[in-house]
């Protein structure tokens, strides 16, 4: 899909040359995008689930601004309308999306309520683009539709996926099998309402009604000591790996790994995260429209700030120091989602590459 005209062209020069320092467009995109990854050879995969009218796609971004559909249309085909259509092979629901420290691509389907199968953690082999990797989760979470975001351990054998009703999931990547952990713990719930733009983000409910988020943002610390885990309100938490690995097989510690929580510094109300090779956590903040930066030790300043970084969702490092930012331009009001575009993605300068066990 070819998606820029002469007056997108113009809108974006106007708007770099209005941006806070150091802030630059990279991509003016037709449909609204959540995340960006880009492996290690330079090849770059979007997320597209933000739309008023449109499903969750997963594309590849080449010559320019053109996409297609990634892995291909088939598992971007599901319509939940046909009775013929596979939830099970299909993306129903894509949240988090990224390339992993094995190389593949991760695709994360929440899924959707009632849709048997549809909640799954999905790895597309780049070398043969084809899905070589599946793994359904509703029998580990009890539920589909609040499977969000996903990291992985150094070693490479787990997967941490975030549970938005307040959990976090720890997977063994060989067998399958997986726990659900956190669920009572208060680090894991919303204690307050999101924040967008100055003002309460509105909830689904009635009428009044406002937006609570519980777990949903994760990174692993460079070194793979620690999983740092945030509910999407903020407030910022660290736990060591080796105890949330040891809850795959010691459920007196999977039904008490919160006691070993400590927190890390006070967030703002966040659509996503990422971390460089240094340690240090990038949060993007949905009411000051800012991207803050947290160190290992808990500082946390605001790094950049500009009106056009609305809703910054699933960032990204690149080797060569840069801090790439989806505006996946989120707009919360009446209908529950979102404005119409434009779409942007920015890059921003930082002083460290990627964090070597995140992403290739």
């Amino acid at each position: 899909m070819r998606v820029n005209t002469t007056f997108q062209l113009l809108v974006s020069a106007a708007l770099a040359s209005a941006l806070a320092p150091g802030l630059q467009l990279a991509y003016s995109l037709e449909r609204p995008t959540q995340g960006i990854s880009i492996s290690a050879d330079g090849r770059k995969f979007l997320s597209q689930r933000y739309s008023l009218t449109d499903p969750p796609q997963a594309v590849e971004l080449i010559n320019g601004n053109t996409t297609v559909l990634y892995p291909n249309v088939a598992w971007n085909s599901y319509n939940a309308s046909n009775s013929s259509s596979d939830p099970r092979k299909t993306f129903v629901s894509i949240d988090g999306a990224r390339i992993g420290p094995d190389g593949r691509y991760w695709l994360v389907d929440g899924g959707s309520t009632g849709v048997n199968g549809s909640t799954k953690l999905v790895g597309v082999n780049l070398t043969t683009d084809s899905v070589d990797k599946i793994y359904y989760l509703s029998s580990i979470t009890g539920s589909e539709g609040d499977i969000d975001d996903v990291r992985f351990n150094a070693a490479q054998t787990v997967a941490y996926l975030s549970d938005t009703s307040g959990a976090l999931v720890v997977l063994d990547l060989g067998t399958g099998k997986g726990v659900r952990v956190l669920a009572e713990d208060s680090t894991a719930q919303a204690w307050y309402p999101m924040m967008y733009n100055g003002t309460l983000v509105p909830g689904y409910g009635q009428a009044g009604s406002t937006l609570s988020v519980g777990l949903d943002q994760i990174e692993v610390s460079p070194d793979g000591k620690y999983l740092y885990y945030q509910p999407c309100n903020g407030g910022l938490y660290k736990v060591e790996t080796a105890y949330v690995d040891a809850t795959l097989t010691n459920a007196t510690l999977a039904g008490s790994l919160g006691d070993y929580a400590e927190p890390v510094t006070l967030t703002p109300s966040t659509g996503g995260t990422t971390i460089d090779a240094d340690g240090n956590i990038y949060v993007s903040d949905t009411n000051l429209l800012a991207i803050w930066m947290v160190t290992p030790e808990g500082r946390a300043t605001i790094l950049v700030q500009d009106e056009a970084l609305l809703w910054t969702d699933l960032m990204w490092v690149t080797s060569d120091k840069k801090l790439w930012l989806p505006a996946s331009q989120m707009r919360p009001g009446g209908d529950g989602l979102m404005a119409s575009g434009p779409n942007y993605i920015f890059t921003y300068p930082i002083d460290a590459g990627p964090s070597p066990i995140d992403h290739a």
